[in-house]
């Protein structure tokens, strides 16, 4: 039996059609819906989810955010894919970019948070607070392999990138994310209705396409890092990713410290963050 906390982060402003779509893919399935007003980036996102975590007998945390073009079951069809996490794609921007990135492989490394649905028991692996926005991600590439290395940033004001940090926690948790088929969409606010103009109604965009692997395309277009870094070898290891030179690696993986990572994966690097 599922009974899922819905966590709706907005920061004080939702989109009717939205709500109702959210409010139609809960009929039939025992929840309760975590609000957050007027809250920045990322406190509307952890305060209303830690609200959730301390509730009796959730099995599953969704959160869904107030833009977003919800098709009918797709909660449902979410629960019953029995993944530790999954999502759908959606466009971020009007030029089409999904919200989620696979590499070469395939492998999802990030998403948005759009609509996410994540097994309760997830969070006992992650460290709090969720959702950071003190956290950049420099990507640089090595033929096929990609590397996301975080580094903390002074917190000025901005937000932004908190679901792609959210993501790396996920990853370091080993937890992979899943991605259904179905495409969503977003709904973007391009002006509020005035009087003498469109008879007072708000203009709103409406974004439903996806073009797969436009992140990739532009990741895999950067130049090859040709550096003497380029020749070191990334290993996986309990406290995170590290990046040394070949004699070292072998040593590491010889004691079982450390595992090498495939040539066509993504590495995550953490080893100036603690995530």
């Amino acid at each position: 039996m599922y009974r899922v906390g819905v966590i709706l982060p907005s920061r004080g402003l939702i989109f009717s059609k939205t709500a109702e779509e959210i409010l139609k893919n809960l009929r039939g399935i025992d929840h309760k819906i975590f609000f957050s007003h007027k809250r920045p980036i990322p406190e509307c996102f952890n305060e209303p989810l830690e609200r959730a975590l301390s509730e009796p007998n959730l099995t599953h945390i969704l959160i869904v955010e107030d833009d977003m073009i919800i098709p009918p079951e797709a909660l449902k069809n979410a629960l019953e894919a029995n993944e530790n996490v999954v999502t759908y794609d959606y466009p971020i921007n009007a030029n089409n970019v999904g919200a989620v990135f696979q590499d070469i492989t395939g492998k999802v490394i990030y998403c948005g948070t759009g609509f996410l649905l994540l097994k309760r028991e997830v969070f006992d692996k992650l460290k709090a607070p969720y959702f950071r926005t003190d956290i950049q991600w420099s990507v640089v590439r090595h033929n096929e392999s990609l590397r996301f290395k975080g580094a903390e940033v002074k917190q000025d004001g901005s937000y932004g990138l908190q679901d792609i940090t959210f993501c790396m926690k996920l990853q370091k948790a080993g937890y992979d994310i899943k991605v259904l088929p179905t495409v969503l969409g977003q709904r973007k606010l391009i002006a509020l209705g005035k009087v003498g103009s469109n008879n007072g109604a708000h203009y709103i965009q409406r974004w439903r396409k996806v073009k797969k692997d436009i992140r990739l395309n532009e990741y895999m277009s950067m130049p090859n890092d040709l550096t003497s870094k380029s020749n070191l070898i990334t290993l996986e290891t309990e406290g995170g990713y590290i990046s040394t030179d070949k004699a070292h690696a072998e040593k590491l993986v010889d004691k079982g410290i450390g595992k090498e990572i495939n040539s066509q994966q993504t590495a995550i690097d953490l080893t100036e963050v603690d995530i």
